[in-house]
């Protein structure tokens, strides 16, 4: 009995958290200031982190 409880909390996270990134990808929001170049509601910023952005990506590894 117990494990039928813990497989259908599995289940139920699971769901939720899928139609929580279908329904941001479809209504465009974004998860916060670190997503993409736009910065904090500062067009400032947001050119200076783009900016930087591109310059170090793709990072070099060693090897």
């Amino acid at each position: 009995m117990w494990q039928n409880i813990i497989i259908s909390c599995i289940i139920v996270a699971c769901a939720f958290f899928l139609g929580r990134r279908i329904f941001r990808q479809l209504t465009g929001k974004q998860s916060g200031c670190s997503s993409g170049c736009k910065g904090c509601n500062d067009p400032a910023a947001g050119s200076d982190s783009c900016t930087k952005a591109k310059a170090d990506f793709p990072k070099k590894t060693d090897g």
